[in-house]
């Protein structure tokens, strides 16, 4: 009979290959959301504030900017009266 250790998911989680291929989904992931923010760029803050943040066994794409979610997703322009859609880059990046 086989048994499962109950920390196999941290053993596979912490190889090296797994990590290292981790690391690289991320990159072609943060390479897509970089590209559609660069292509929208307004003022260049939701570009400066774009981070990637790898640890010992997952990495993340960030974006910082406080108004991320009108930015990514849409809003409502000053005029009440304007719809201006979102750049959708989280989105790019799944």
């Amino acid at each position: 009979m086989a048994t499962v250790k109950p920390d196999t998911d941290s053993i596979v989680a912490h190889l090296r290959g797994v990590r290292d291929a981790v690391v690289d989904e991320l990159d072609q992931r943060a390479d897509r959301v970089r590209a559609v923010v660069e292509a929208h760029r307004h003022t260049g803050a939701l570009a400066a504030h774009t981070r990637v943040r790898t640890n010992r066994t997952d990495s993340t794409v960030t974006l910082e900017d406080p108004a991320v979610y009108a930015i990514n997703y849409g809003h409502w322009a000053r005029d009440g009266l304007t719809w201006v859609s979102g750049i959708h880059a989280v989105e790019a990046g799944m």
